[in-house]
């Protein structure tokens, strides 16, 4: 029986589909480029001016966790990092960082997700602490969502995850609820607070194919960021030019350099995300993009269409772009980079202290200083 080995069924299935493949992409190509001004002409697609001179004040937090194998079980560590950044005339200078952390055991039970939320408790107190120092700020930035995705809420059954979450949803609300006066734009003068996320292209790809003619296709959208709708004609049948297009390959086509696309609501989009009381008063986003060569991040801010309007969202998003100064794929606007660099040392301290933890329990120090306390307590 004749037998063929891989690299030769590769090299001959490539050379069969490689015209195909190369045909399909050419055609998507060609449809996004024909969609793309019609994106831009509705308004759903925005040029961004960049300042010439900057004069910025801006903190950027970055969370990490990470977990290794303890004992039969599992050990954490998990930390955020604020670094704060003057900006005058377009020198850049730092003038100041924050950290929180914690180390302990974990079981099995939904490890990343629980630990998503910690991190989310982490930037949300690196936050209030900026907000209680009083100092002049304009931007602050996280990397996690600014509320609770439905996605992220478990089951009540599992009792540790339901815990954190319990507590991270009433964290979040104690904030708000707190800080939500201090900060932009219920605070004329108080700092903007925005999330900023890599991918999740579904939302500005979910709204390319509404009927955006009707009420009901232009609720996902802040119609006040500049839309048109004399040009919605111009949409029409869409949604069958689009097939086949993946949302990563649409967004990248037509979101140019120095541009965003108009703000979307994002409890439009997604399911109820928590905590619904706060959620409640609006959450918007928009996509944007610096340069070609970077990556598009998402924006997520709180607040509704009447809170907001093209200039100050055109002002955020300007802000953010010259932040994002690294042109190179997966990186992230610069006071969060250096955040992050510093969270480097989590993998090494964790492991470091696991190899304490193994040694303190080998010698038996932690239960011969438990006990000799307790002894000393009997005797006094």
């Amino acid at each position: 029986m004749k037998t063929t080995n891989l690299a030769q069924a590769l090299a001959i299935d490539s050379q069969l589909r490689l015209p195909g493949s190369a045909g399909r992409l050419l055609k998507q190509i060609r449809d996004i480029e024909q969609v793309a001004p019609l994106f831009r002409d509705a308004g759903l697609i925005k040029a961004v001016k960049p300042p010439s001179v900057v004069n910025l004040t801006v903190s950027g937090i970055a969370s990490h966790s990470c977990i290794h194998r303890a004992l039969g079980g599992f050990i954490y560590a998990s930390a955020a990092v604020r670094t704060d950044l003057a900006i005058q005339d377009n020198k850049v200078s730092t003038t100041g960082s924050d950290s929180v952390s914690e180390l302990d055991d974990i079981d099995f039970e939904a490890q990343r997700k629980r630990l998503d939320l910690v991190e989310m408790r982490h930037c949300y107190a690196l936050v209030e602490r900026q907000l209680q120092q009083g100092a002049s700020i304009n931007l602050i930035l996280i990397d996690t969502p600014l509320f609770i995705d439905r996605d992220m809420v478990p089951l009540k059954r599992n009792l540790r995850h339901w815990a954190e979450y319990e507590k991270t949803r009433d964290a979040i609300e104690r904030f708000w609820q707190n800080y939500r006066k201090d900060l932009f734009p219920w605070n004329p003068d108080g700092p903007v607070l925005a999330s900023i996320l890599a991918e999740r292209f579904s939302a500005i790809v979910s709204i390319a194919r509404q009927d955006l003619r009707t009420e009901d296709g232009r609720k996902h959208i802040l119609t006040a960021d500049g839309f048109v709708p004399d040009a919605t004609l111009m949409l029409e049948g869409l949604e069958e030019r689009l097939m086949g297009i993946g949302d990563t390959r649409f967004i990248n086509g037509i979101l140019g350099n120095f541009a965003r696309t108009i703000a979307f609501r994002m409890t439009e989009n997604r399911s109820r995300m928590e905590p619904a009381s706060e959620v409640g008063q609006g959450v918007i986003g928009f996509h944007f993009r610096s340069a070609r060569a970077s990556q598009i991040k998402m924006a997520q801010l709180a607040g509704e269409e009447a809170d907001w309007n093209p200039f100050l969202l055109d002002t955020v998003a300007s802000r953010l772009m010259i932040l994002d100064m690294q042109s190179q794929k997966k990186a992230m606007l610069l006071p969060q980079l250096l955040s992050r660099q510093q969270l480097n040392i989590l993998e090494k301290f964790s492991a470091y202290y696991r190899q304490g933890l193994n040694e303190a329990l080998r010698n038996n120090d932690v239960e011969s200083t438990w006990l000799s306390g307790l002894d000393e307590g009997f005797e006094s």
